[in-house]
C-alpha cells in the first residue's frame, strides 16, 4: 500500500509539473531560456550603467539576526567590481575583485574571487566555523533602472541594490555618524490612529514594534539620518533618529509622524566608565573583600579593559603591581552598560597561558551562596552586567545576572585552565593548581552577592 501511495504521489507531481510547462507555453511568447538570456543581459547592462555604482544593504544569516550593512559597488564591463563598505576599517580604501552573471539557478550574480568586504560575512575563522552565514551569490529576481531585487542563494533573504549617486566615502561616513548618534532604546507614539511601542536592539540592528495585539520583529540597516527596516513593521519602513532623540517616520503609511524617544533606565555612554574603582567581592557566603582596579576604554566602542584584578602575592596580600592578566568587559550600546562574560584571559592582547594551557573565566550558577559547585555555562553571552545607581557624582555599579541564558542566574565565575582556545567541558580542567597571583582575586571562584564597582577617582 505504501508503494502504491508513493507512486501515485510521484505521478501526480509529474502531471502537475507537466501542466505548469503547458501553461508557460500559453503565457509567454518566448522560451524560458530566451527570457533568461534577456534578463542576464539586462542585469549586466543595468549594473554597469550606474556611474557611481549601487548601494546594497546586505543581510547575512537566514533570520537576519545580525542586521543589514551598507555596501557600495561599482561594476564595469570587464567583470570587475570595486566595493566600499561600512565594515571597512577605512572607508576610503575599496576592495576590488571579479563578478560574473551565470544561468546556473536562474540569473545568478556571483562574486567569484575573494573580496575582503563582500566575503567577510561568509569567511569562517577559529571562533566562527560558519562565519556569519553570509552570501556572495545572489539570484537576480527583478531589474529596474534604479532598483535590482536579489535573493541570497543560501539564506533566501531578499535584498535590494539601489542606484547610488554621490561619494561613497561621504555616504559611509554619514552611516557611521548615524550609528554613533543612535542612543535610544526605543520609541512610541500614535501611528494611523493606533498607539505603537518600538524597541531597538542597536547592538544587533533589530527592531520590535507592538501595535495593539500585533507584534512585528525585523532587522534594519543604518542609513544617513536614520534606519531602514528589512520588512515593514506596523506600516513603518524607515525612521529618522538624531543625536537629540528626535524621531520621525520617513517611509511608510504615516510619513512625517513624530515619535517620542525612549531611553533605557540607567543608561551610560561608552566613555563614562573610565576611571579607578573599588571592587567589592564575595568568595563565600560570609567572606568578602575589596580591592582597587581600573577601567580603561579600549577605544573600539564595544569593550573596556579592567586591570589590577589578579593582584595577590604568594603571602595572600594584594599588590596592584602584580597584574598578570586583564579582564575584558563588553559595552552594550543598546543598554548603556558593561558585561563580564565567558572569556579566555589576556594580557596586552595576548592569551594568558599556564603550563601550556589557556587560562579563562567561566560563568557559574552556584548551588547556594558561597558554593564552589553548580552549573557552568560555556555560552559566549553568559555572565553578569552593571546596573548604575544613577548618581553622577558618586557612581556605583551593582553586578547582576545579565539574563542571557533562560532559566539561569549566574552569580559567580570560575577560574579554569583549558587545553585549547575554546572553552568546553571537554577542554576544561581545574584552576586550583594555578599560582595564587593567577587566581581570580586570589580565589578560584567569585560569588556575586551582589558585588559592587564604586568609582573612587579618575
Amino acid at each position: 500500500m505504501k508503494r502504491i501511495i508513493k507512486y501515485a504521489l510521484i505521478a501526480a507531481a509529474a502531471l502537475s509539473m507537466q501542466s505548469c510547462l503547458f501553461e508557460q507555453k500559453d503565457l509567454f511568447e518566448e522560451s524560458s531560456s530566451v527570457r533568461l538570456d534577456k534578463l542576464m543581459e539586462n542585469a549586466k547592462s543595468t549594473l554597469i550603467s550606474s556611474e557611481d555604482g549601487w548601494l546594497l544593504e546586505m543581510y547575512p544569516e537566514g533570520s537576519q539576526r545580525y542586521g543589514g550593512y551598507a555596501f557600495i559597488m561599482k561594476f564595469d564591463a570587464d567583470q570587475q567590481v570595486t566595493v566600499y563598505s561600512e565594515i571597512a576599517s577605512k572607508f576610503n580604501v575599496p576592495a576590488t575583485s571579479l563578478y560574473k552573471l551565470s544561468s546556473e539557478d536562474g540569473a545568478c550574480l556571483t562574486f567569484d574571487t575573494y573580496n575582503e568586504y563582500i566575503h567577510f560575512f561568509s569567511t569562517p575563522n577559529s571562533s566562527r566555523y560558519q562565519a556569519y552565514e553570509g552570501e556572495f551569490e545572489f539570484i537576480v529576481c527583478d531589474v529596474k533602472s534604479d532598483l535590482i531585487t536579489l535573493r541570497g542563494t543560501k539564506t533566501l533573504n531578499t535584498m535590494y541594490m539601489r542606484k547610488f549617486s554621490g561619494d561613497p566615502v561621504a555616504y559611509l561616513e554619514s552611516v557611521a555618524a548615524e550609528e554613533e548618534a543612535i542612543l535610544v532604546s526605543g520609541f512610541k507614539g500614535n501611528v494611523g490612529g493606533k498607539e505603537i511601542v518600538g524597541e531597538l536592539d542597536i547592538d544587533n540592528r533589530q527592531v520590535t514594534v507592538t501595535s495593539g495585539d500585533q507584534t512585528y520583529e525585523t532587522a534594519y540597516a543604518i542609513v544617513p539620518g536614520g534606519i531602514r527596516f528589512y520588512e515593514p513593521a506596523a506600516d513603518i519602513n524607515a525612521i529618522s533618529i538624531d543625536i537629540d532623540g528626535n524621531i520621525a517616520i520617513t517611509d511608510g503609511a504615516s510619513v512625517g509622524t513624530a515619535l517620542l524617544a525612549v531611553y533605557p533606565e540607567g543608561y551610560r555612554k561608552y566613555n563614562e566608565f573610565n576611571g579607578k574603582y573599588e571592587f567589592t567581592f564575595w568568595y563565600s557566603a560570609t567572606a568578602s573583600g575589596a580591592f582597587p582596579c581600573r577601567l580603561t576604554a579600549t577605544g573600539d566602542g564595544t569593550t573596556y579593559r579592567m586591570t589590577g584584578v589578579a593582584g595577590w602575592d604568594a603571602d595572600g596580600k594584594y599588590d596592584e603591581t602584580n597584574d598578570v592578566y586583564d579582564v575584558i568587559l563588553t559595552y552594550s550600546k543598546s543598554k548603556g552598560n558593561l558585561s563580564m562574560l565567558l572569556q579566555n584571559l589576556t594580557k596586552n592582547g595576548e592569551p594568558v597561558m599556564y603550563n601550556k594551557r589557556y587560562v579563562g573565566i567561566t560563568p557559574l550558577q552556584a548551588t547556594k551562596d558561597g558554593a564552589t559547585s553548580g552549573y557552568l555555562s560555556f555560552e559566549s553571552n553568559a555572565g553578569v552586567m552593571t546596573v548604575w545607581n544613577g548618581d553622577e557624582t558618586n557612581p556605583e555599579y551593582v553586578l547582576k545576572n545579565n539574563g542571557s541564558v533562560a532559566g539561569r542566574n549566574f552569580d559567580a565565575f570560575w577560574v579554569s585552565t583549558y587545553s585549547g582556545p575554546t572553552q568546553t567541558s571537554a577542554t576544561r580542567s581545574s584552576g586550583s593548581s594555578l599560582p595564587v597571583n593567577y587566581k581570580f582575586f586570589g580565589k578560584t571562584h567569585l560569588v556575586w552577592k551582589p558585588s559592587l564597582l564604586k568609582k573612587i577617582g579618575d
